[in-house]
């Protein structure tokens, strides 16, 4: 009687052994259950036109390329407008800095030659700087950049 329980048991073992081992498995796994053989199919998806399918990192890489492409694009038209732009706001400067000199007793510090010269200067480069801003706006606007980048008014 022991012989033939341990042969029982022995083959039921060797049953079990056999049965759930690589192949085996796969054969006795059900609708649902997936075996390390269909796993590995969907880690690398293909597609069966060749082409492999798209990526989620890949997407979200691709926007942080163009925001960076975008943040590169902002920061160049910046760096050519910022110049521009302060320049005038000196020229500004300049020219109310000459009109507004007197002495304390509200008379001129400046003869009105010396005055008028140092004006027309300011004049000229004011003009020479707003006519500067306006070719790099109509080349920022050919290029379609918006108008807030050249002021860097982002």
């Amino acid at each position: 009687m022991k012989k033939h329980v341990i042969l029982v048991i022995f083959t039921v073992f060797i049953g079990v052994f056999f049965c759930y081992r690589g192949a085996a498995f796969a054969e006795h796994t059900g609708p649902g259950k997936y075996n390390d053989e269909d796993l590995k199919k969907y880690e690398t998806p293909q597609r069966t036109d060749g082409k492999t399918t798209p990526n989620v990192s890949d997407k979200i890489s691709n926007e942080k390329k163009s925001e960076d492409l975008e943040i590169q694009a902002r920061e160049y038209w910046c760096s050519r407008g910022a110049p521009i732009v302060r320049a005038i706001s000196d020229a500004k400067d300049e020219i109310e800095a000459l009109n507004n000199q007197f002495t304390e007793g509200g008379e001129n510090v400046l003869p009105d030659t010396v005055k008028k010269e140092r004006r027309d200067s300011a004049m000229r480069k004011l003009s020479a700087a707003e006519s500067a801003l306006a070719v790099l706006d109509e080349e920022a606007h050919a290029a379609g950049v918006p108008p807030g980048w050249i002021r860097c008014n982002v």
